[in-house]
């Protein structure tokens, strides 16, 4: 007999840990009106069952919606994303806008992400007032959060990362992030469970796969695993015990 997935072992683990990540960092509280980010993929599908999950089980009381950023490329199935979400119960909404002729008017082909990031962040922001959401959870996992890191640190932007719980850069929103102690490899094999549907991919996700700094960074951290264990687990311990004395930004150190 097929296990269940919302019963499955793996599952419960991914909903534990999102579930302490949620209460590290406060990220949800009573009366709360989420917005989750539902791009189709195995990380923002998997976000959605298991916030559905605290939903029900959490003590506190708080509402979903979930979006959809459709930018209109060929292969992309918002509507594979709709229907699935209509039979799991989902509230669900689609914002939509043709980003492939977007991007070659501004001359943006090259570096497609850098353009279309900011037009998805402001519709997303923009159907967050429309639906009264005053938090924005996202399906990053601690993968996303070590790769931003290195790609941060390595790139001169300054020692940061994805916070899990952290102000957006307008309107009175925040940007959530429950999946910030849950290993990429474990939403995998979750998602194997599930068998999501396939609701296409990025136009670009050949070009950024073989020149993106995300993907390069991402094969890095599983060459670091091979010489380190437990590489994820060690880098988020150490982002989460940050030693500003022992930086080399003079704002904090004592140098009288």
């Amino acid at each position: 007999m097929d296990v269940d997935p919302l019963n499955s072992k793996i599952f419960k683990k991914i909903c534990k840990l999102a579930g302490q990540a949620v209460a590290d960092y406060r990220m949800i509280a009573g009366g709360d009106r989420l917005m989750v980010g539902l791009s189709g993929g195995k990380d923002s599908m998997t976000l959605m069952h298991v916030l559905t999950h605290l939903q029900r089980h959490a003590p506190v009381d708080f509402e979903l919606a979930a979006v959809t950023f459709d930018p209109g490329f060929p292969g992309f199935n918002p509507s594979a994303i709709q229907k699935y979400a209509l039979e799991q119960g989902w509230t669900h909404h689609v914002v939509s806008i043709e980003m492939e002729a977007l991007l070659k008017e501004k001359g943006a082909e090259a570096r497609p992400c850098v353009l279309c990031s900011r037009i998805r962040r402001g519709k997303l922001y923009g159907k967050a007032g429309e639906l009264g959401c005053r938090k924005i959870a996202l399906g990053h996992n601690l993968d996303d959060v070590c790769v931003s890191m290195l790609i941060s640190l390595t790139r001169g932007l300054g020692i940061k990362t994805m916070a899990p719980n952290v102000k957006a850069d307008v309107l009175d929103l925040r940007i959530v992030r429950p999946l910030t102690y849950v290993p990429e490899a474990m939403i995998v094999e979750c998602a194997r469970t599930f068998g999501f549907p396939d609701c296409g991919k990025c136009v670009y996700e050949g070009q950024l796969e073989k020149s993106g700094d995300r993907a390069y960074f991402g094969k890095m951290l599983d060459q670091l695993e091979q010489r380190i264990p437990h590489v994820r687990q060690n880098m988020l311990s150490s982002m989460s015990s940050v030693r500003p004395g022992y930086m080399l930004d003079p704002e904090f150190l004592k140098l009288d």
